[in-house]
């Protein structure tokens, strides 16, 4: 989300598989690579509460593969919410991507946390994540701008503490709808996530990685039992 960015037309055709690796470098600690980037075309999240320090989110469009009846594939614009933050708790998280394979539908399905809904266990930073849906309770404190156009929202700072222009890179012409906060929270939150990047260190206690058969999804997640602190 600052400098250097992954390439979103650039991996839409990478399994959800590859995930595994990825992950498989901290599944020991819980303690994920530095980068961590999940896109799968789109994959199902839930949490039971994610609250972020200096939110941000924007209408944008995407690109998507999509395969044909005949087999071959085109490029269509899907339009998306993307939401950002600089520093995040989550409290128990899910994701559910679906791949087939040789025509068999397998699941592969990533979990983590504590157990314990009193606690938002898992910390993240420099986050930025694509939802085609997005679901549950939001609360928004601090300093809050709703109804700003994309491009004026501000996520992460600069190493001079200045806040980086256009984090989420909405097209400047377009002038999508954008909203900005201090703190939001989220609570009981579902959706249908077609990428997710983590910049900054991404600390999951509990990591559990596995692939189930057919099309599962994440239970739907409790609400916290207690605010994030």
């Amino acid at each position: 989300m600052n400098g250097t960015r992954w390439g979103r037309s650039a991996l839409l055709g990478v399994p959800a598989l590859v995930l595994v690796v990825l992950c498989g470098m901290g599944m020991s600690t819980g303690v994920l690579a530095h980068h961590v980037v999940i896109q799968s075309g789109t994959a199902d999240l839930s949490t039971s509460g994610l609250y972020g320090v200096d939110f941000g989110l924007s209408v944008v469009d995407n690109k998507q593969k999509v395969r044909q009846a005949d087999g071959t594939v085109v490029i269509r614009d899907i339009r998306l919410i993307r939401a950002g933050f600089a520093q995040g708790k989550l409290n128990e998280l899910c994701i559910a991507m679906h791949q087939t394979i040789l025509g068999q539908d397998y699941t592969l399905k990533l979990t983590g946390g504590d157990g314990n809904l009193s606690t938002w266990e898992v910390d993240a930073r420099n986050v930025e994540l694509d939802g085609a849906r997005v679901a549950g309770t939001l609360t928004l404190d601090g300093v809050v701008k709703f109804g700003i156009t994309g491009e004026d929202v501000t996520t992460i700072k600069a190493p001079d503490g200045s806040f980086v222009e256009n984090p989420l890179e909405a097209t400047p012409s377009q002038h999508r709808f954008g909203a900005d906060a201090t703190f939001a929270e989220f609570t009981q939150l579902t959706g249908k996530v077609y990428a997710m990047e983590i910049v900054g260190p991404f600390n999951l206690p509990g990591l559990k990685v596995k692939i189930e058969s057919g099309r599962t999804t994440c239970p739907a997640p409790p609400a916290p039992t207690a605010p994030p602190s």
